[in-house]
């Protein structure tokens, strides 16, 4: 059997949640309201702890797949969770520029402590209107073309593993497995 940890981070708000329950189909959150107003009018409640579920690809392959909290106050848990991973998702909400900025510092940090490991930029909420393309993601982000930035529409099935199958692709041929 091989297991591979994948990690999905990002901003508050960007399909983190979704993305884990679309791949899963389960609902493995931990989950509690919110305490600020404006946070509560985007989404009315957040994930705390973590995200978490097991995906299986069939011949032995399994996939352990964990969903961070997207607020800055719980980034403790990001480096807890990014332990031993073999890859990362990157969530962004296309359609919100604070989150694309946010998404921004949050891969910096992500590369320079896990400069060797695998990820992808999720172009998230492709399906709203004013959302911007990959390539206008992977412009404003300042990604160079090494980076791989993937259109996603989190809750859509085709399209979540489209994402998780792009990043195991990368880790795949990194690792030769």
């Amino acid at each position: 059997m091989k297991s591979f940890k994948i990690v999905v981070t990002g901003p508050f708000n960007s399909g983190k949640t979704t993305l884990v329950k679309t791949l899963c189909e389960l609902s493995m959150t931990t989950e509690r309201p919110l305490a600020r107003e404006e946070e509560r009018r985007k989404k009315p409640s957040t994930t705390v702890g973590m995200d978490f579920g097991v995906i299986d690809l069939g011949d032995g392959y399994y996939v352990r797949i964990f969903g961070t909290p997207g607020q800055r106050r719980f980034s403790f848990i990001w480096h807890i969770l990014a332990k031993s991973m073999h890859g990362y998702i990157l969530m962004v909400d296309s359609a919100d520029e604070s989150s694309i900025l946010e998404a921004q510092e949050m891969l910096d940090e992500f590369r320079s402590i896990y400069p060797n490991t695998p990820f992808i930029v999720a172009a998230n909420k492709q399906d709203l209107e004013g959302a911007l393309s990959p390539e206008d993601v992977k412009i404003a982000m300042s990604l160079g073309d090494e980076v791989y930035v993937v259109p996603s529409i989190a809750k859509d099935h085709e399209s979540a593993w489209n994402v998780l199958r792009t990043l195991l692709e990368i880790i795949l041929e990194r690792t030769k497995v």
